[in-house]
């Protein structure tokens, strides 16, 4: 959870596209530079749109479907990006996404819908100017019933009417229907739905998805009224409801048109979707309403595998059209890191004559339902690069020169959105002197007193009692409120862990390990959740509250989450608590606001610990010690993990410094958390 907010282009990756001449300017959240989308392995959808209108730039919604949040804005500030949650819940949530202004207010709304596991269409209503991170946008349903799965949707004025009517797959019904937006959308139910075309539309065919996909909206004939293309067909309108399929190609998939050259008709690409077959270009040498008038040729040397990005634009700026295509990396659930190693992007540079100068952008990487859009808002093309599985939960946006001259905007934001200080009690984790306390305990307490803590947190009693060092406690002036036991001494002798909690006056007992050998897997979380529980079960008869405090090699992942997430999930959030060492989950790839976000009131305690800038995560749950540096000075955004903090329920805060220079970095510390505003 990095400080993305804030980064400049001298943070960033400098990439040149071969054979180009565009500087390309990567961020990456897997950096840092752009917020984590999500804690979700799969990322399945994504919209590029206007929904500030303020703003000089393209928004970029992304959709989830294995764990909550469902939809999320990353939305453009003069900045960097900021993270804003549209859809809290969790909902299955299928690739596609669609915008227009539903409700007439003047600001693009959203459509998404459900995979294969629901039968669901909704609109997003946006709440331009009030919009608040953490509130989720109204939802309003479009379809409740029939088939499952809609992948795909676009507007457009099909009919003629004035005002665009929606268009979307259901590809378990092998559907497209079609929709008139209500006169009064906000209070319409379910909308009434057309059903214009039922059937094959090349699913399968070369090695296409096996199930149809695609859509867009571009007038093919030349009458001057926008037609559809789905599939491997564009759509004649005839009137009353009707619309007359005309295939242009053998396969189906990723299907867009454009003018690559004068004529009066455009040029229709298609790309095999969610699956594999050649990146072809089709040309009308005749009549456009003819199938056998349309005459393709392939556009690469090779078949596209899983070539689920297909976009157009102008991306050098000289006038002319060029696409974008790519493969994806990753596809399937297994515990793979790649699926497909030779995964590429392309640029296919138009000459504005119907040829092309292919470059590969980028190798070895996820490309899935990528765009070409101004995401800066300073004028030119940029690429937006979303995997599914790859790499997920990420996203990057490579910037097409860097960002150039941008028109000053201030982003507006919701009365709820107010700048707070952060004014919650903080005790110190003794662990950060260490050292100190082993050579002079009663002096090392006071001083820790006379820096103004008053409460901490011990893994030790220094070679002393419980009663004992409760008693150099009294007189520092101190209260120990948490007590860190070995998992060991939890399992063995609970009774007097519970005796020790007692004679402290600590009310959180916590563990920090987890036993295993090697890797952590599965069975190990699986007894270690029991023993929770049971350990819970325990101390809560007793008025004291068990907890686990990860140390980052708890977030291996089975193929649908982490195994922290199958630990949250087999512990009983009546008996079992966390502390959440912001360190530790940085450290392991894990961004802790996501994650404070997705278990509200499950973490009752915090670490405040900085990592330094820089540094590469690992799941081994060890760094060397000056890893740790003073808060606000590392990688670690603070203002939204306390504004995340606060808002999920964390009670308790210590700060935590295991650096040698600790002693310098807790005072820079503690006025750290004086000084900042969120």
């Amino acid at each position: 959870m990095l400080k993305w907010a804030r980064v400049g282009l001298t943070a960033v990756t400098i990439l040149l596209a071969s054979g180009g001449d565009i500087r390309w300017v990567r961020l990456s959240s897997s950096r840092g530079e752009l917020p984590v989308p999500s804690t979700s392995r799969e990322q399945t959808g994504d919209l590029v749109t206007q929904l500030d209108p303020d703003s000089p730039a393209k928004d970029i919604v992304l959709s989830f479907r294995v764990t909550a949040p469902a939809l999320v804005w990353m939305r453009k500030t003069p900045s960097g990006w900021d993270r804003y949650v549209i859809e809290k819940d969790f909902l299955t949530i299928e690739a596609g996404g669609a915008a227009y202004d539903i409700d007439g207010d003047g600001d693009n709304d959203i459509v998404f819908g459900n995979d294969w596991q629901g039968n669901k269409l909704w609109w997003w209503e946006n709440p331009y100017p009030n919009f608040d991170p953490h509130v989720s946008w109204t939802r309003h349903m479009i379809k409740d019933s029939g088939a499952k799965q809609h992948h795909d949707q676009i507007f457009g004025d099909f009919e003629g009417l004035g005002k665009p009517q929606l268009v979307f797959w259901n590809q378990e019904a092998k559907t497209l229907f079609l929709a008139l937006i209500p006169s009064d959308p906000r209070r319409a139910g379910p909308w009434p739905l057309t059903a214009i075309f039922s059937g094959k539309a090349g699913e399968g065919t070369k090695g296409a998805a096996l199930y149809a996909e695609g859509l867009d909206a571009y007038d093919v004939d030349g009458d001057g009224r926008v037609d559809l293309l789905a599939g491997n067909y564009w759509f004649k309108y005839e009137g009353d409801r009707k619309f007359r399929p005309i295939q242009v190609g053998e396969m189906g998939g990723r299907i867009r048109a454009a003018k690559f050259k004068p004529g009066k008709y455009p040029q229709i690409v298609i790309a095999p979707g969610d699956d594999s077959g050649p990146l072809e270009i089709y040309e009308c040498k005749g009549d456009p309403e003819k199938s056998e008038d349309w005459i393709g040729r392939p556009l690469l040397d090779r078949e596209l595998i899983h070539g689920h990005t297909l976009d157009i634009g102008d991306v050098d700026g000289d006038g002319h059209l060029d696409i974008l295509a790519a493969e994806q990396a990753k596809w399937t659930r297994a515990i793979t890191p790649i699926d497909n190693p030779d995964a590429s992007a392309f640029i296919l540079y138009g000459n504005g004559q119907g040829a092309f100068r292919t470059t590969m952008l980028d190798r070895g990487e996820g490309w899935h339902d990528s765009r070409i859009a101004d995401l800066d808002g300073d004028g030119d093309m940029d690429l937006l690069q979303k995997p599914y599985a790859w790499s997920a939960p990420r996203v990057d946006v490579w910037l097409n020169n860097g960002t150039g001259k941008v028109k000053p905007w201030r982003p507006r934001v919701a009365d709820t959105v107010r700048v707070q200080s952060f004014r919650q009690p903080v005790g110190m984790e003794l662990w950060t002197y260490r050292r100190e306390l082993k050579r002079d305990l009663p002096g090392t307490l006071r001083m820790i007193r006379n820096l103004g803590f008053t409460d901490v947190e011990t893994a030790s009693f220094y070679n002393r009692s419980a009663s004992e060092f409760r008693h150099i406690l009294d007189q520092a002036g101190l209260t120990c409120s948490s007590l860190i036991a070995n998992y060991e001494n939890l399992n063995e002798n609970l009774d007097g862990v519970i005796k020790d909690a007692k004679t402290l006056g600590a009310h959180y007992v916590l563990t920090s390990s987890i036993p295993h050998t090697g890797a952590l897997n599965g069975d190990d979380v699986t007894r270690a959740a029991a023993a929770f529980n049971e350990w819970g079960s325990r101390l809560k008869a007793e008025a004291l509250q068990f907890g686990y405090h990860p140390h980052g090699f708890e977030f291996g992942h089975t193929p649908d989450e982490t195994l922290f997430d199958v630990l949250m999930k087999q512990t009983s959030p009546d008996l079992v608590t966390y502390e959440m060492d912001v360190f530790w989950f940085a450290h392991a790839g894990a961004d802790p606001v996501l994650f404070l976000e997705k278990y509200p009131d499950r973490f009752a305690m915090l670490h405040l610990k900085d990592i330094h800038k820089g540094f590469a995560t690992d799941l081994t749950g060890s760094a060397p010690d000056d890893s740790s540096v003073a808060l606000g000075t590392g990688a670690l955004d603070w203002a939204r993990i306390l504004r995340q903090a606060q808002l999920s329920g964390v009670k308790k805060y210590y700060i935590e410094d295991e650096s040698t220079d600790a002693s310098r970095q807790v005072v820079e510390s503690k006025r750290f958390l004086q000084e900042i505003r969120f």
